[in-house]
């Protein structure tokens, strides 16, 4: 143990520093390998042995302790090891080996990543300042390690499952017995007529005769907008009735309210469908069945787009849609705590009724709705195959915008049902099991936790300028190097993993997702910080409308590109002025990959007005191909 180790830890005996060591060591390792394994078992369909964890533990502590120069801890981490490995194998029911392996090595790399850390913070040669700095950090990053395991196990969970219980898979054949009523409600605002008349149109060809549909328009102050679509649902005939609301509280959520007070009497099920997309004609008849059982509060199908294909903006962000449903949605069904997304979405009229309609102070009505219903003891089901398409906001300022609302809404729920997940006594009473508790939580917990990694950011500038200051220069130890690069690696491995096995998309695809993703990093930290410290949000439409370029485009990200250059910058200035070694050097390169985040935005704004330009240029041309005339 180096001389301020013995120092500070007078008592611990040289064996705490190579106990840690050894480790995360161990821990970096054993995580490697089941990464590496759970992909082999996807891309190369290895069938691994159930013993194979104990083997991968094996190894990897021998591995580790003579890279570490010690061998006395091998026999306590192959006893740990297999402890693990026989709880693992109890708990995780349904998993394949690999999958256990890596939902437990995840957990371990965390755990002594946290513990590795503060040791390493209490025993560096650094001034008293910048040691107080970094472990001011500490218990930000304790807050976000239960959230980001869970989101972890939420997000792989698709990859190491081998077996699922719960039902996830459309109904076949004709429904049984006599149909029940539905009544589907669609929400409108100062939409256009003809995208609202298309979707009217497409919910006309449902296959499926007890149906009634209530178009709601709420505040929309422009009569030429509504007028039509009211003459529309006259045309279709009485299974469609209109409602149009002046000036009606509670935007989307006060619409479904009205709704619900004017659906018929004898409806069991109420679907939402937004005012944009276009239904599959048998959306009902693969769906309704599932309300046979009277447990079953709602039933979810994905969010899907259509006119995408030609447009390299559009194709980012429908690609980058697809993961949450694909990964996300998949494994919170398993638990039972599966969400309503606002759309193409079916649920037991009683079940609404019962939980107090929807709730007009929250962002996102529509996934808070999910919280009560489950409270109430009801169930779910999420059916992860497309009944509907709908449009992609065509600006990167209405991307922005409907992020937005998607972020700050779970945190509002989080803040507003904080009780719910509390265990007894702490908690309120409610039906929700442990594991409904655990992944509603972690709903808008995991949304919080990106709004706190902010306050993250002045504490890693001030160490920096702290270690400056006092010319401190730390060595970064070899373990330290392999664990933040497995962790980086296995992040990027994941999402390749996502979309080359389960959206099945190219290379070129899923880098483009990758950098949508990345590009709303901003909006979803401010909107997160916005709901922890705010009791109200505003609620933020997304435009139907079809946009044109503007000069005025680019701008809708110069808070990222702001941010994003100033990193950067400062980077550049550090990296050429100071030591290009030891902890400094890792912070650097952490800000440069942090600035990545920011400079996507301006990457995906410029791809949008591109495509909005050249859009608009093949339809003047048409037109005047067409007309003769030439557009001005």
């Amino acid at each position: 143990m180096p001389d301020a180790v013995s120092h500070l830890f007078p008592h611990a005996g040289p064996s705490l520093a190579d106990l840690l060591s050894v480790g995360l060591l161990f821990s970096s390792l054993s995580f490697a390998a089941a990464v590496a394994l759970v992909v082999a078992q996807h891309i190369l369909r290895l069938q691994a042995s159930r013993f194979l964890p104990a083997l991968v533990y094996g190894v990897a502590v021998c591995l580790a302790g003579i890279l570490e120069s010690d061998r006395a801890y091998i026999p306590v981490f192959l006893i740990f090891s297999l402890v693990v490995s026989v709880c693992s194998d109890r708990t995780l029911r349904g998993y394949t080996s690999a999958g256990k392996l890596l939902v437990a090595t995840n957990l371990q790399l965390m755990v002594f990543g946290l513990a590795w850390g503060i040791w390493f913070i209490g025993t560096i040669p650094i001034s008293t300042v910048t040691r107080v700095l970094m472990f001011g950090a500490f218990p930000l990053l304790v807050l976000m390690v239960p959230a980001a395991l869970v989101q972890s196990m939420e997000q792989w969970e698709v990859f190491c499952r081998g077996k699922w219980s719960r039902p996830r898979s459309p109904l076949c054949g004709p429904i049984a017995g006599v149909r029940p009523k539905v009544s589907l409600h669609v929400p409108v605002c100062s939409e256009p007529p003809d995208v609202v008349i298309a979707t009217l149109n497409a919910l006309s060809r449902i296959r499926y005769d007890n149906l009634e549909v209530l178009v709601i328009d709420n505040n929309t102050s422009a009569a030429a907008l509504w007028r039509p679509v009211e003459q529309h649902c006259r045309d279709l005939g009485g299974r469609f009735r209109f409602f149009h609301l002046e000036r009606w509280p509670g935007a989307k959520a006060g619409a479904l309210n009205f709704a619900l007070g004017h659906t018929a009497p004898e409806a069991e099920v109420i679907g939402v469908v937004d005012s944009d997309y276009h239904a599959e004609s048998d959306f009902l008849e693969k769906l309704v069945g599932y309300f046979d059982d009277p447990a079953i509060g709602f039933v979810q199908s994905p969010h899907a787009y259509r006119g995408w294909d030609t447009r390299s903006y559009l194709r980012m962000c429908a690609r980058e849609y697809r993961y949450f449903f694909e990964t996300t949605m998949v494994s919170l069904n398993e638990y039972d705590a599966g969400i309503t997304v606002g759309t193409m979405c079916l649920i037991r009229r009683r079940a609404l009724e019962e939980a107090g309609g929807w709730a007009e102070w929250c962002a996102t009505e529509d996934s808070e709705l999910a919280i009560r219903i489950h409270a109430l003891g009801y169930s779910s089901v999420y059916v992860n195959e497309v009944f509907g398409r709908g449009l992609i906001p065509e600006t990167f300022a209405d991307y922005k915008r409907q992020r937005f609302r998607w972020t700050s809404g779970p945190v509002q729920e989080l803040k507003h049902h904080f009780r719910l997940f509390l265990p007894k006594p702490l908690g309120r009473p409610s039906a929700l099991s442990l594991a409904q508790k655990l992944h509603h939580l972690n709903h808008g917990l995991d949304r919080a936790a990106v709004g706190l990694r902010l306050l993250l950011a002045p504490v890693v500038v001030a160490v920096i300028a702290s270690m400056i200051v006092h010319q401190e220069i730390v060595q970064v130890p070899f373990v330290l190097w392999l664990a933040a690069s497995v962790s980086l690696a296995a992040e990027f491995i994941h999402w390749w993993l996502a979309y080359r096995v389960t959206i099945r998309c190219s290379i070129a695809d899923t880098i483009g997702a990758l950098i949508a993703s990345k590009s709303l990093y901003h909006t979803i930290t401010i909107s997160s910080l916005l709901a922890l410290f705010n009791r109200q949000v505003p609620w933020r439409r997304t435009s139907k409308f079809k946009a044109r370029p503007s000069r005025t485009g680019l701008l809708s990200a110069w808070p990222e590109a702001t941010f994003g250059l100033c990193i950067v910058l400062f980077v550049a200035c550090a990296f050429a002025d100071l030591p290009q070694h030891g902890l400094l050097l890792m912070f650097l390169l952490g800000g440069l990959y942090y600035a990545l985040n920011y400079l996507s935005a301006p990457a995906l704004a410029f791809l949008a007005e591109r495509d909005l330009r050249s859009s608009n240029s093949a339809a003047e041309a048409e037109l005047e191909t067409e007309t003769g005339i030439t557009a001005v």
